[in-house]
């Protein structure tokens, strides 16, 4: 069986136009990350400032000053911003202040030095420390619902209202870093686009390919060896998504850690402002580790049914076709997933696509009634795709053990593409 593992991994994945492809991706990849960084991540309201000569000056008062205060947060860091805040709003509240180059300012003008101040040091500190007496201001508004719902018999509303009491109680931000390039890597999907793209020459050809090498010929003798063989595909095709997500998984950190920083690993994923209702209390190295793996169930699901076209289909062309006409249509109805409609919300949460998207998932309490009773969007998407996972592996087996469901005149196709 082993012997076998490596034969489907050779022939399926290591061929060279997959390496070739593979290692391309890699490159266009980092050089992607790369020239958003240059060009400053123009979607997150300007935070990013591009890197050019006109804000080296900047850039380099950015990272002084995180040296100086990244770490515990104290009330001297604290004291030290507040104070930096008020004097450089003083200077610039009438307008009079000097427009020539300040060689005793941070960036060379006062306005400048305000900006830095207020956008990076200030109001992220504010919404740190302040954070805890926020968050239980909600924490005591559900404890008043607990008893209202409880009055009038809405299970959803108080099972909602208390999870929120015993998972958003004691919360508190008592570090200080940038925690916006976290965020910055969470959202950054173009990777997943490319892992989509290598599992569709991968897994495409998967049951195709037997015909070429002869292989069917060794396997249609026994039930057994079509089990067997169908087994090892399906195993090879979860190393080679888990192979993926790892790979890409870690140049993404490596190179955010290496242009961004990435500081603070072990803060939690609340001190990410728009974070601050999430339902999970990791830390945002935690969270990313979790979200790479519900990219691999997402990943795996949707191979699973791109194996089952390639085990009905005998013509590559069919497979890559409705392969693409599901990746398009599972991609949209993902869209759904924030959608207070219980249709539109329950079709995005069939979509392995969905899983993917875990930091929409995390980002807040995204939660569904079913027939009264509080459900996480995020167990019932992965219940959901677990049981798909299960069905597809369950078809797949019987069409393999059951070769004429592909000539009963159900499909169309014979021969190679």
């Amino acid at each position: 069986m082993l012997r076998l593992f490596y034969f489907e991994i050779r022939k399926n994945y290591l061929r060279k136009f997959i390496i070739i492809v593979f290692c391309l991706f890699l490159i266009i990849n980092i050089l992607l990350i790369y020239k958003n960084y240059i060009n400053g991540n123009c979607d997150l309201n300007g935070y990013f400032m591009p890197h050019t000569a006109n804000t080296e000056k900047r850039w380099e008062f950015y990272k002084n000053m995180h040296k100086k205060l990244d770490g515990v947060l104290s009330s001297e860091k604290a004291d030290f911003v507040i104070n930096e805040n008020k004097r450089l709003k003083s200077l610039i509240s009438d307008g009079t202040y000097s427009r020539e180059y300040q060689p005793d300012s941070y960036t060379g003008y006062f306005w400048g030095d305000y900006v830095m101040i207020n956008k990076y040091f200030y109001d992220p500190m504010k919404y740190m420390s302040t954070y805890s007496v926020n968050i239980d201001k909600v924490v005591e508004k559900a404890k008043d619902n607990i008893a209202f719902y409880e009055k009038y018999g809405n299970n959803y509303g108080k099972a909602k209202n208390e999870f929120v009491v015993k998972n958003y109680s004691k919360r508190e931000i008592a570090v200080f870093y940038d925690s916006k390039p976290w965020g910055l890597l969470f959202d950054y999907n173009f990777s997943d686009l490319l892992i989509l793209l290598l599992m569709l020459l991968g897994f495409v050809p998967m049951f195709a390919n037997e015909k070429e090498t002869k292989m069917n010929s060794l396997i249609l003798a026994s039930k057994n060896g079509k089990i067997n063989i169908t087994l090892v595909k399906i195993l090879s095709a979860l190393v080679f998504v888990t192979f993926l997500v790892f790979v890409f998984s870690c140049e993404n950190i490596l190179v955010f850690k290496f242009l961004y920083g990435l500081n603070g690993h072990k803060m939690p994923l609340y001190a990410i402002e728009k974070y601050q209702y999430s339902s999970l209390s990791c830390s945002v190295s935690e969270f990313y580790f979790l979200k790479e793996l519900l990219k691999i169930m997402g990943f795996f699901s949707f191979g699973m049914m791109i194996f089952m076209f390639s085990a009905l289909f005998e013509r590559v062309i069919y497979t890559y076709m409705l392969s693409a006409l599901i990746m398009i249509g599972g991609i949209y109805v993902s869209g759904y997933l924030a959608s207070v409609e219980f249709g539109k919300a329950f079709l995005s949460m069939l979509s392995p696509f969905t899983l993917l998207k875990g930091n929409e998932l995390c980002m807040k309490l995204l939660d569904i009634n079913i027939l009264n009773h509080f459900f996480l969007k995020l167990n019932v998407t992965i219940f959901m795709q677990i049981l798909i996972i299960t069905m597809l592996f369950l078809l797949i087996c019987k069409i393999a053990v059951d070769g004429n469901l592909k000539t009963s005149g159900m499909f169309i196709g014979k021969g190679g593409a």
